[in-house]
């Protein structure tokens, strides 16, 4: 049985993650899983009021936290802007805590991917990066369905992410460029489809609200090259006046698409398989109920629960997604004209307001 302690007490931390343990330790089935006791969380701002009302213990610092739950039965939820993760990470491992669920990115730009790695091995770490997209019953089934090779070899991957941004870009700059919005999640999901890969397009415009122009949180074009020959095209459109997460599938013998839950008000993913082409194509739609988040921690807690010895890939493709999106913003700025007020695409996400999102 297993304690929590949730480091970042913004949006990610007390909005998304205790929103679904709250869910998950109100189930019977996972009453094995949690600790007695109230779980507890950290934040450099004063929250204890807020804390209070959502039945958590309020800690003053790391070093009081671990007197309120012993860090050996304890998984952390690191939920602080990716600047800095070191660091806290560091602290994290000097406490004793190993379990350790990190919020994405992982971190700024690669630079700190080698000290992670290091320090994970070093202290020994059992890290996993939130990776929704990746616990998704849709993404479990065209898995499966690749694997199966029923409709013969897979040949090409798209991904379509549209949605209106324009209040949360002006509200805030939690984000680079349209490659750190929605992309993190659907790059992740290709290198699980048809693995590892390289960039070989890539391209972002602004947005412009009447007069007002925000760089490169536009529309952003992305093309993967997989190391088997599949290529992946992706197009991410802040400025678009529809909601919409597609995925699309080209096979020898036929073709599948899959729509991803576009927020959290509705948990349910649909899938069309189609076998065949042209005129005699049977086409078998689903839809599949799809809480991705939910399960992704629960699955994560079990592991840590059992000690279970299969190693997730979450950790390494959530490193491998941090390198592509650098290499993406590269290739995009060799034909961008430099403006004064343009951040530069060369880095990598601007630090996330307590942590990043999972945006609906």
């Amino acid at each position: 049985m297993l304690n929590t302690f949730i480091v970042g007490g913004g949006r990610a931390g007390l909005g998304l993650h205790w929103q679904v343990l709250r869910k998950l330790r109100d189930r019977p089935d996972t009453a094995d899983l949690w600790a007695p006791g109230q779980p507890v969380v950290w934040d450099v701002q004063d929250i204890s009021e807020r804390a209070r009302a959502e039945g958590l213990v309020a800690a003053r610092s790391l070093e009081h936290a671990a007197t309120l739950a012993d860090p050996a039965e304890t998984v952390v939820h690191l939920c602080t802007p990716p600047i800095g993760r070191f660091d806290i990470l560091r602290e994290l491992a000097d406490l004793g805590y190993t379990r350790i669920i990190v919020e994405k990115p992982m971190t700024v730009g690669v630079t700190g991917l080698d000290a992670i790695d290091t320090l994970a091995r070093v202290r020994g770490l059992r890290l996993r990066v939130v990776s929704p997209w990746l616990a998704s019953a849709l993404t479990h089934e065209l898995t499966a369905q690749v694997r199966r090779g029923s409709l013969g070899a897979l040949r090409s991957l798209s991904f379509t992410q549209s949605k209106p941004r324009w209040s949360r870009t002006l509200r805030s700059h939690d984000h680079g460029t349209a490659f750190d919005v929605e992309l993190p999640h659907s790059i992740g999901v290709a290198l699980r489809l048809a693995g590892d890969a390289r960039v070989v397009a890539a391209s972002v415009t602004d947005m412009r609200i009447g007069e007002q122009v925000i760089p490169r949180m536009g529309a952003a074009r992305l093309t993967l090259r997989h190391q088997g020959g599949v290529i992946t095209e992706f197009h991410s459109d802040l400025t678009s006046p529809i909601r919409e997460r597609r995925i699309g599938l080209r096979f020898d013998a036929g073709q599948a698409e899959g729509h991803y839950p576009i927020s959290d008000v509705d948990h349910h993913a649909s899938l069309t398989v189609q076998e065949g082409t042209g005129a005699a194509a049977a086409a078998t739609p689903r839809l599949l109920f799809d809480d991705a988040l939910t399960r992704y921690i629960e699955g994560a807690y079990r592991d840590y629960a059992t000690g279970a010895d299969r190693t997730s890939d979450d950790y390494a493709i959530a490193r491998r997604v941090v390198q592509l999106l650098q290499d993406a913003r590269l290739t995009a700025s060799a034909s961008l004209p430099e403006t004064d007020s343009a951040p530069p695409l060369t880095g990598a996400t601007t630090a996330l307001g307590n942590g990043a999102s999972h945006e609906g």
